[in-house]
């Protein structure tokens, strides 16, 4: 030990077990001749910090340590200790560190979007009473965007050949999105949050809520950990369903993997551990990840406040008088227990609630909550519980639900029972939007008795608030046969209804160019049918066109022809169907105008964000994702539809068809869009970018040698001269300088004259550089 003296700080390499850990700690060496440092420099060089350790000042001493030696070699610098792994920090290996380089942060322009599907068709073709127009309607999507937010407006229309039915609105809603706080405000209509246990319902009013979607790279589950030790230096590899995921070297002493790729569902990962000698070490882990979750210390929550709305689709504002809030929440804390909490409040309505979640082992999820509510005087309570298992290849989920008193949530007070409930001939209702008395459900998921088969179990309970019962159960099987076809069946029945039953079989090929066949046999209460399908599936890309002729031959004939076209301005499909004896065809087309980057365009449906390219000239083709979307207009522009808001999105485009005078600075840009806007990318092609390949010689005639660096005179803007002499250099004017660097270390200067020729790569031959 060392001798008492004044205390200093020493900076040493921390050698543990002989060993050296590459590391160097940060200590203060007291004037008792003891050894402090704090807890994280501690955590760092690989020594675990105890609470009895920790001196006044809060650092930790070395000698306080449980089952730890040391001895300072202050002449070389280094600390030498040792331990057993009890008392090691565990080396953590992250397999999915974040990236080091800046998230692009979500942008929007000005701009606005009109979706539209428009449908008209006819019926009784091919008899006396035939009707060739029976008129249109419609379904349109308006959204206004910025970057302070997004106005949407949807609604319906129709119109026949006498009538026009009028416009029905749907959502008005008003969306801003907080990326960095990770929070959506909305004010106008919109669907309140919920849990398992509850029912979320449409409100009119205003809601702040959690939204992790705005950070696509956050992983909310908990990420499963494999715990280990390395008796010496080692090779570490990491599987993941099969799949190796990580390979690199661990020292020796503990260490903890995480980080895997994250999904939801039973998994297996694989840790092999490979010393100097070859020797291998194999550590397996199940683990099952599940949305119930949360991982620990993240917050996720949905409070509302509004009127609640009724007959969506039917009628533009039926709102109800009363006024509710609701809140709910979701809180992570541990990695293996989120809590859970609902309220629901208003005139002569209490209802809460609270819940847990928290994993079986690896195999599993489990959740349990109770919840009371208030109503007019009216008191009632509800359990609820749940179970997610999965073994290998087999996997169960239960789940059961049960209502006692009279249990109210805003769904059932704010309902107006006289539109939706169904009564029975006596007048008592057979249908109430109450809760349920109670609902049961079982899945069972199992390998089939071949290979690459699977079979489903299912049971289903339901006991309505008047007493009408539901048990259904359904079994299915799928079997894969003729290397990518399959065979499946299904069957199921109420065994409170006699008359409700179904029965389906068939098999399904594929071929190539997207082309299916399929072939069934159906059995139902309304009789027997067998079906021949075939189809051509339709894609995404421009000009992509797709088929389908179907035939359902038994009690109640049905036969349909379909063809349907994706055009660069909209999607268009055509039918015909015979059906009882009617024929009938209709028509409908999909599409979207959009108004961005000062100009106006028809292109397909865009259902989430946007891009308009501007390459500045046209012909260009451009590429979404390394997928083709087209090319250029005439004003150099195209709309890059189906990107994804709040992610990275890859645009690039194709060079080779910019004029030969062009210049680029980049051919790929990553943009993340805002919610459903627009963003415009500006690829900065220059047409009249003054460059011209410029062909260099010496005072002798002879090409200057590749390699040699020049710039212009006066500018720090270089270029290299290539073969044969060649450099190509821009930003000429009419008279220029050139200074190129020779291999003696010496230089020269070359003097040209320079004229654009647009449309034409300009060469200059013969220059001297003297």
């Amino acid at each position: 030990m060392p001798q008492p003296g004044i205390p200093k700080d020493l900076y040493l390499e921390v050698f543990i077990n002989d060993e050296s850990t590459g590391l160097a700690g940060a200590f203060r060496q007291m004037a008792d001749g003891s050894l402090t440092a704090t807890s994280e420099e501690l955590k760092e060089v690989g020594l675990k910090p105890v609470s009895s350790a920790k001196d006044k000042d809060g650092s930790i001493r070395l000698d306080g340590l449980p089952d730890v030696a040391y001895r300072i070699d202050e002449e070389n610098q280094r600390l030498y200790v040792t331990t057993n792994d009890g008392a090691r920090a565990a080396k953590l290996i992250d397999i999915n560190p974040k990236p080091d380089e800046d998230r692009p942060k979500p942008q929007s322009s000005y701009g606005a979007v009109l979706n539209y599907s428009l449908f008209a068709s006819s019926d009784n073709l091919f008899s006396g009473n035939a009707k060739p127009f029976q008129g249109i309607s419609g379904g349109f999507d308006a959204r206004f965007f910025s970057p302070y937010g997004t106005l949407t407006q949807s609604f319906t229309s129709s119109a026949s050949d006498t009538d026009f039915q009028g416009f029905k609105r749907l959502n008005t809603t008003y969306t801003y999105s907080d990326p960095e706080r990770l929070i959506t405000y909305r004010a106008g209509d919109f669907i309140s949050g919920g849990l398992q246990w509850t029912r979320p319902v449409y409100l009119g009013g205003l809601q702040v809520q959690r939204n992790f979607h705005l950070r696509s790279d956050l992983v909310t589950i908990p990420i499963p950990v494999i715990s280990g030790s390395a008796a010496v230096p080692s090779t570490l590899e990491v599987y993941t369903q099969n799949v190796k995921t990580y390979s690199g070297t661990v020292p020796s002493g503990p260490f903890q993997v995480t980080n895997f790729p994250v999904f939801t569902g039973s998994g297996q990962a694989q840790v092999v551990l490979r010393d100097t000698l070859g020797r291998e070490t194999k550590t397996t882990l199940p683990f099952y990840s599940s949305s119930l979750l949360l991982r620990k210390g993240l917050l996720d929550f949905s409070g509302e406040v509004g009127f609640p709305r009724r007959d969506f689709g039917t009628e533009s504002s039926d709102y109800a008088s009363d006024a509710m809030g609701i809140a709910t929440a979701r809180y992570g804390v541990t990695d293996w227990l989120t809590l859970e909490g609902h309220f629901e409040g208003g005139v002569d309505l209490l209802n809460g609630g609270v819940g847990v979640a928290f994993p079986i082992s690896g195999f599993g999820v489990s959740s349990l909550a109770v919840a009371g509510s208030s109503h007019d005087g009216d008191t009632g309570f509800l359990v609820n519980g749940s179970v997610e298992l999965s073994y290998r290849n087999y996997t169960v989920f239960a789940r059961m639900q049960q209502a006692f008193g009279n249990y109210d949530d805003v769904a059932s007070v704010s309902a107006d029972e006289s539109r939706i409930s169904v009564f029975d001939p006596t007048g008592v209702a057979i249908f109430s939007p109450r809760v349920p008395r109670s609902l049961a459900q079982v899945t069972v998921s199992a390998p089939g008795p071949f290979d690459r088969s699977n079979l489903n179990l299912s049971f289903t309970q339901i006991e309505s608030a008047n007493g009408d019962k539901n048990r259904i159960v359904g079994a299915s099987y799928n079997q894969s046969i003729f290397k990518n076809s399959s065979f499946y069946a299904t069957a199921f029945t109420d065994l409170e209804n006699s008359d409700s039953f179904g029965v389906f079989a068939g098999i399904t090929i594929p071929f190539d160019n997207n082309i299916t066949v399929s072939t069934g046999y159906e059995q139902t209460a309304n009789g027997a049918s067998g079906v021949v399908d075939i189809s051509k599936s339709e894609r995404l890309e421009e000009g992509s066109y797709g088929w389908r002729l179907r035939t359902r031959e038994g009690d109640n004939p049905d036969r349909l022809a379909s063809a349907s076209y994706r055009g660069r301005y909209a999607r268009v499909q055509g039918d015909v169907e015979q059906f009882d004896g009617n024929t009938r065809a209709s028509v409908q087309m999909d599409g979207a105008l959009a108004v961005a980057a000062g100009g106006v365009f028809a292109t397909n449906r865009i259902n989430d964000a946007f891009a308009v390219v501007d390459v500045g000239a046209p012909d260009v083709e451009v590429l979404s994702e390394n997928r083709p979307v087209g090319r250029t207009n005439r004003s150099g522009k195209i709309l890059v539809p189906d990107l994804n808001s709040y992610e990275p999105n890859t645009v690039a485009i194709d060079p080779k068809n910019l004029p030969v005078d062009a210049s680029i600075g980049s051919t790929r840009n990553i943009v993340v869009p805002a919610d459903r806007s627009g963003v415009v990318v500006d690829f900065h092609v220059n047409q009249t970018s003054a460059s011209a390949i410029v062909g260099l010689v010496d005072g002798s005639g002879k090409p200057l040698e590749a390699g040699l660096r020049g710039h212009m005179d006066g500018t720090a803007d270089e270029f290299v001269v290539g073969y044969d002499g060649e450099a190509f250099i821009e930003k000429l004017r009419a008279q220029n300088t050139v200074v190129i660097e020779r291999l003696d270390g010496g230089s020269c200067k070359a003097q040209f004259t320079y004229r654009p020729q647009p449309g034409t790569q300009v060469k200059i031959r013969d220059v001297v550089c003297s």
